[in-house]
């Protein structure tokens, strides 16, 4: 390794490094730890949800779920098919399908809730309300009808109600856009001047 290239190496370390917590947390999976944490996700995020799951032996399978019991929850991957009974003890990740909402007409709190509760307390997300106000900031906290979040560069934290929702997702704060933009750079430099891309 020739000194440009420990140099990319450095940099690409550094960015990362820079990246901020809340924004690291945001690639993070959906990991519950047990049976009873496993419940509990099932529990939260309803009948009618997406989900995507991966089983203890490590294979993966999607649906929607149609009824949840105490040992576990019974998943349909197609309309019409029988669906599929899942253990809680045989679950080693879930997370929703889809983990951005977006209103089609009327808002649907359900919906909403569902992706707040998806996305989870610390995520740096934004916001569009009916009201036309719209926020980038970390949720604090998810209640029954409605979730509190600190909007960036703000000292008080706002509470949103699942009904006034018309568009909500993850969101990369300014930091970790920059720090996105720099590392896609360097690889693209390493690539094309190391890596054999570039003109010889």
């Amino acid at each position: 390794m020739n000194q440009w290239q420990k140099t990319i190496v450095i940099a690409l370390v550094i960015c990362v490094g820079i990246l901020p917590v809340s924004d690291l947390v945001a690639f993070a999976s959906d990991t519950p730890s047990g049976p009873g944490r496993v419940k509990q996700r099932i529990d939260q995020l309803g009948v009618g949800a997406n989900l995507k799951v991966q089983l203890a032996d490590g294979k993966k399978v999607k649906g929607s779920v149609v009824s949840v019991g105490e040992d576990g929850f019974d998943l349909s991957a197609k309309s019409g098919d029988s669906p599929r009974h899942i253990a809680y003890n045989n679950v080693n990740e879930v997370k929703l399908a889809k983990l951005t909402y977006r209103a089609k007409g009327t808002p649907d709190p359900v919906l909403a809730r569902r992706v707040v509760l998806g996305l989870g307390v610390g995520r740096h997300v934004q916001v569009k309300t009916t009201t036309g106000k719209e926020y980038h900031g970390n949720i604090q906290a998810a209640d029954p009808d409605s979730f509190t979040m600190l909007p960036d560069q703000q000292t008080a934290p706002v509470q949103v109600a699942y009904s006034d929702v018309v568009q909500f997702g993850p969101n990369l704060s300014r930091g970790g856009k920059i720090a996105l933009i720099v590392v896609g750079s360097l690889v693209a430099a390493y690539l094309i001047w190391f890596a054999g891309w570039g003109p010889r």
